[in-house]
């Protein structure tokens, strides 16, 4: 397998649209990294950037320390996995699996070897014989998987290969390819705009906006310390309630409550004494209490938990809480914050 080095990577198409800027990252032999955000974020367009499918701007990329910018794809090592499975539909699993060896004269018999091996691995061996339109729609995402794999590439590359899957195979398949990526201890690039893929799947996030990286982390980090307000609100389902308060000595005050600070939370906002930040409170983090109170608007019972939805003062929030409840329009929920996270609201920083 490969180690990668992303150095200062920039993406300007003809009509001065600029997709990626500046993108740095080292990537170690083995790694599963994701790159997660909404679209037009230049998650993709950096994924073939790698692949070679699109020119490089400007900036380096360097596989196992060999330098592959100017280098055509077919002479940098791998291999890429798409949304649309992009199967032969006249050929059979076998055949689709074996075709880019056929192209390069691979011997009959090496051919026959990696192709019942891949269709071991992904569980396909009797589904071999077979043509695409015989498949369900995770099983021909194992076929284009098990394409990749008989190549035996430096890289896999994955363009948002679950988007076309119903919720419960999207679920199966992710943990199909985690198995993968164990099995084979492959480097491999994921790009999804769904965070619970990315969080489930990674062993680092990267998390982009805009063209620009936003924060590099592994799973929980990005979770438990986002480096920016956009970050706290992409990373969490459901996502992070945000309220704007204005920082006094020992409190917060928001609009309709106000808040005491713990020791911790006085020196981290030490410095913004009478200015206004954003005050970000994860829905798991709101607990019953007697701080502030919740007006309820509506109630979701989940099983384990309840989201329930509603007013905290002047600004929407939503409680995640672990029981089943009944709360209806209009009820009145004591709650505290038993996390917060703080912004500044200029930058968008998180504030440290």
């Amino acid at each position: 397998m490969a180690s990668l080095k992303l150095q200062n990577l920039n993406k300007i198409y003809d009509n001065n649209v600029q997709a990626v800027f500046d993108f740095n990252m080292d990537i170690e032999d083995g790694e599963f990294i994701v790159l997660v955000g909404p679209s037009g974020c230049g998650k993709s367009t950096t994924l073939r950037m790698i692949a070679g499918l699109e020119d490089i701007t400007s900036g380096s990329l360097i596989i196992d320390g060999e330098d592959v910018t100017q280098k055509p794809p077919k002479d940098r090592d791998i291999a890429m996995v798409f949304q649309n499975y992009a199967l032969y539909a006249h050929m059979t699993i076998y055949e689709n699996m074996a075709f880019s060896l056929t192209l390069r004269h691979e011997d009959p018999n090496v051919i026959h070897e990696k192709v019942l091996a891949a269709a071991e691995i992904l569980g396909l061996t009797d589904q071999l014989n077979k043509k695409p339109k015989q498949l369900s729609g995770g099983q021909r995402q194992r076929v284009a998987m098990g394409r990749a794999i008989v190549r035996t590439p430096k890289v896999f590359l994955f363009d948002e290969p679950l988007s076309n899957l119903d919720a419960k195979l999207r679920g199966a398949t992710r943990r199909e390819i985690l198995l993968l990526h164990k099995r084979l201890g492959a480097t491999m690039l994921y790009v999804t705009h769904d965070q619970t893929e990315a969080l489930t799947l990674a062993d680092r996030i990267v998390c982009m906006s805009m063209g620009y990286v936003q924060q590099i982390g592994t799973p929980l980090e990005l979770y438990d310390t986002p480096a920016n307000l956009f970050v706290a609100s992409f990373i969490g389902l459901p996502p992070m309630n945000f309220f704007d308060c204005k920082v006094e000595e020992g409190k917060l005050i928001g609009d309709g409550f106000a808040i005491n600070l713990n020791e911790n939370d006085k020196a981290t906002l030490k410095d913004y004494v009478g200015k206004t930040i954003t005050l970000g409170v994860r829905p798991e983090n709101i607990v019953h209490g007697n701080d502030v109170t919740l007006s309820v608007n509506s109630n979701e019972n989940l099983g384990q938990t309840t989201l329930v939805h509603g007013k905290i003062g002047g600004h929407r929030a939503t409680a995640k809480f672990r029981e089943w409840s009944t709360y209806k329009l209009g009820d009145e929920v004591g709650v505290s914050f038993n996390r917060m996270h703080f912004f500044d609201k200029e930058t968008t920083n998180a504030i440290r």
